[in-house]
């Protein structure tokens, strides 16, 4: 029996102390600016979530800033969710005893493009681009490096491009180098798949170019590589096969020119 009433006494004491330590970490508030508004909340993980009332969505952004102000004042750097009524959500950061409006959005009325997977677009605003990148290749007492201009277009659905190519640098051997330089017409193509949790698409193309230094001469291409697309553009990495230059590894960076100069929201 004792041992039953000690075992209960523990429970007890211990259902005491998580009470109180509840209580210590709950905030009332008394502020009549506040509490006109603000029905009841909680926090839960550095986020604060609040429910109102229908006259808090009558008030401005700034006025509902002074109320959100005075809720986060024990509670710096939490995230602020406001329940406004209905399916209305509203959302707010703290820093530094300041608040910023962020979002606000309606759970019935949801922008379903905004919230579908991500899909790769190479083209962004305009299906114009330009490459500026380089070129290395080499072998025993012989090496060739060239910088690498290149601007084109996408077509047939963005799985196709096609572009103008310069190439400059020079040919070194037996201690010697030459100037070196080409013009030619590229065209890749974009193979229907992609890599795992990368923004990557490989692809393959040719084309056709004409070395116009140290000598004259045309000669085929072909492509194979690979996009990676990060920022305004992609880092792209590849190999090259020509007839007479033989293989080279390119490396470089596309960015998406926007000729309307469209400011992407």
């Amino acid at each position: 029996m004792k041992k039953i009433i000690r075992l209960v006494t523990c429970v007890l004491m211990l259902f005491i102390h998580l009470l109180l330590n509840a209580q210590n970490d709950s905030k009332v508030i008394t502020n009549p600016s506040v509490v006109r508004y603000i029905i009841g909340g909680y926090t839960k993980s550095n986020k604060i979530y609040l429910i109102t009332n229908k006259d808090y969505n009558t008030l401005s952004i700034e006025d509902k800033g002074n109320i959100i102000k005075e809720i986060i004042k024990d509670f710096d750097g939490y995230d602020i969710t406001v329940y406004s009524g209905g399916q209305q959500r509203e959302l707010w950061l703290s820093e530094n005893n300041k608040v910023a409006y962020l979002e606000h959005w309606n759970n019935d009325s949801l922008k379903i493009e905004n919230y579908m997977p991500l899909e790769l677009k190479r083209n962004g605003e305009t299906k114009v681009f330009y490459y500026v990148g380089g070129s290395f290749n080499g072998s025993n007492g012989y090496s060739n490096g060239s910088l690498n201009l290149r601007v084109g277009s996408y077509l047939y659905k963005n799985f196709i491009d096609v572009s103008g190519t310069l190439n400059l640098g020079y040919n070194k051997a037996g201690g010697k180098s030459q100037f070196a330089g080409d013009i030619g017409m590229d065209s890749r193509g974009y193979l229907p798949f992609r890599i795992k949790n990368f923004n990557m698409a490989p692809y393959v193309g040719a084309g056709i170019s004409y070395a116009f230094s140290p000598s004259s001469y045309f000669e085929l291409r072909l492509l194979a590589g690979g996009c990676w697309f990060i920022g305004p553009g992609s880092m792209d990495i590849g190999l090259q096969y020509g007839l007479k230059s033989k293989i080279s590894f390119t490396l470089g960076y596309t960015l998406h020119l926007n000729i309307n100069k469209k400011i992407r929201k």
